[in-house]
């Protein structure tokens, strides 16, 4: 009987430090994905900006360089989802952009929440990305996000973001599929696989 008695505590040890290790892991998965494993969206889209920062464009050549069938409206209404079968929106508050508009925080948080609302309403696909500079990742910018996660079919955002586990957890809890890039130039796959 004793000299099984170091087997049985290995044994012990073994099964312990497997427990250990599977709750571990499940409770750091998030659902990332280096890009979607099947399209969920299709062509025409919509590429809006909620927030009007001005690296928002930058969208609109990747399309262009992916030969996507899409229009860059930073201004879109909810009225203006006619014409789209998707729904692309790029995340960032910027005063200087909500400036040129001539729209204040609380007008443009209005225009978004009406085009989620329509988008919903069509069923139409939403996919928000935030690859915004750091100083875009404020308060307006939360509040933004808070606004349209819900409604989120698919996140695209930058490794780095600041305050990332907010993030990451506002899309856990409602189970959005989540793509996290190192680079800019990295958007290309994740945001092809969208379409294709």
């Amino acid at each position: 009987m004793q000299k099984h008695v170091p087997t049985l505590i290995c044994f012990c040890l073994a099964l312990v430090f497997s427990f250990v290790s599977y709750s571990t892991a499940q409770s750091e998965h998030f659902n990332t994905y280096p890009n979607l494993p099947a399209p969920i969206a299709e062509e025409k889209i919509l590429i809006t900006s909620a927030g009007q920062a001005a690296e928002n464009i930058i969208l609109l050549s990747v399309a262009e360089k992916l030969n996507l069938e899409a229009d860059y409206r930073p201004r879109a209404l909810g009225t203006d989802l006619y014409d789209y079968n998707s729904v692309v929106i790029m995340l960032g508050s910027s005063a200087n952009g909500l400036s040129h508009t001539g729209r204040s925080f609380q007008e443009e948080l209005s225009r978004v929440s009406s085009l989620i609302q329509e988008a919903d309403a069509a069923d139409l696909p939403v996919i928000l990305i935030n690859v915004s500079a750091p100083l875009r990742h404020h308060v307006q910018t939360r509040e933004l996000f808070e606004q349209i996660a819900p409604s989120t079919d698919y996140f695209i955002g930058l490794r780095s973001i600041r305050n990332a586990e907010f993030y990451i957890q506002t899309l856990r809890n409602h189970s959005v599929p989540v793509t996290l890039i190192t680079r800019l130039d990295d958007i290309h796959t994740p945001f092809n696989a969208i379409f294709r």
